[in-house]
C-alpha cells in the first residue's frame, strides 16, 4: 500500500466505508475496511479481527502520548525561563518551528480524534472497542491546545521582559540627558572669553563650579535611585 498523500479520517464508498488512520511522525498508517459487519485490513483480502484493530489503536494512542512527553520536556525546560533569563535567546530562534510542531501535532490529533468518533457512531459493532481511544485522543486533543497557549505565553512574557530593558534605558538616557543639559550650558556660560565673568576674581572658582556640578550628580543617582526603588 502506498502511503504517499493519505489523510487520516473516515470515508464512506458506495459498498464499504473505511477509516484511516495515522500516527503523528507518520511512519505508521493503518487502513481498516467495514463490510457486512467484518473488519479488513488494507484490502478484501486481508480480514482481521477486533482484537487486532483495537491493538493498532492503542499503538497510535501510545505514539501520540510519548509525542505529548516529548512537548512537555521541552516546555517544563522553556518555563525555567519564568524564573532565570539564560534561555531567551534559544526559545526565540526555536519558537517559530516549535509552534509549527505544535499545530502540526494539534492538527494530526484533532483528525485522529474526528475519524474515531465518527466511526464509533458508523460501526455500532466497535463501539466497546473505540471507547477508550477515543478519550485518550480528546485528552491528547486537549493537552495540544494548552501547549500551543503555553509557547505563546512564554513568547509574550520574553517579549515583555525585552520592552521592559528598552524602555528603562530610554528612561536612563532621558535621564542622563536632563543632567548633562545643564552642564552643557554652564560649561558654555563659563567658557565664554568676556570680562567681569562669575567667579572669575575668586581663587577657588573652579573648585565652586566642580562642586557645584558633582552635587547635581549626587543629587541626580539619588533621584534615580529612590525612583527605581519605589517601581520595583
Amino acid at each position: 500500500m502506498s502511503y504517499k498523500n493519505v489523510v487520516c479520517g473516515y470515508f464512506y464508498g458506495d459498498a464499504f466505508d473505511y477509516i484511516t488512520l495515522i500516527s503523528p511522525s507518520q511512519k505508521q498508517v493503518f487502513k481498516f475496511l467495514f463490510k457486512d459487519g467484518k473488519i479488513y485490513k488494507e484490502d478484501f483480502d486481508h480480514e482481521c479481527d477486533k482484537e487486532t484493530f483495537e491493538a493498532a489503536l492503542k499503538g497510535l494512542c501510545n505514539e501520540f502520548a510519548n509525542k505529548i512527553l516529548e512537548h512537555q520536556d521541552e516546555l517544563n525546560e522553556y518555563e525555567k525561563i519564568y524564573a532565570s533569563q539564560k534561555n531567551f535567546e534559544k526559545f526565540i530562534k526555536r519558537h517559530h518551528f516549535l509552534k509549527y510542531e505544535i499545530r502540526k501535532f494539534q492538527n494530526s490529533i484533532s483528525h485522529f480524534y474526528e475519524a474515531l468518533a465518527i466511526c464509533q457512531s458508523e460501526q455500532q459493532g466497535l463501539k466497546k472497542e473505540l471507547k477508550n481511544s477515543i478519550h485518550e485522543a480528546s485528552v491528547f486533543k486537549t493537552i495540544a491546545n494548552e501547549y500551543a497557549c503555553r509557547v505563546e505565553d512564554i513568547y509574550t512574557f520574553i517579549q515583555s521582559a525585552k520592552n521592559d530593558k528598552i524602555n528603562k534605558n530610554i528612561y536612563l538616557l532621558t535621564l542622563i540627558s536632563a543632567l548633562f543639559l545643564p552642564l552643557n550650558f554652564i560649561t558654555g556660560f563659563f567658557g565664554m572669553n568676556t570680562n567681569g565673568m562669575f567667579l572669575s576674581s575668586f581663587k577657588d572658582g573652579t573648585l565652586i563650579v566642580f562642586a557645584f556640578v558633582a552635587m547635581l550628580c549626587v543629587l541626580f543617582f539619588i533621584f534615580y535611585y529612590r525612583l527605581n526603588k519605589d517601581i520595583s
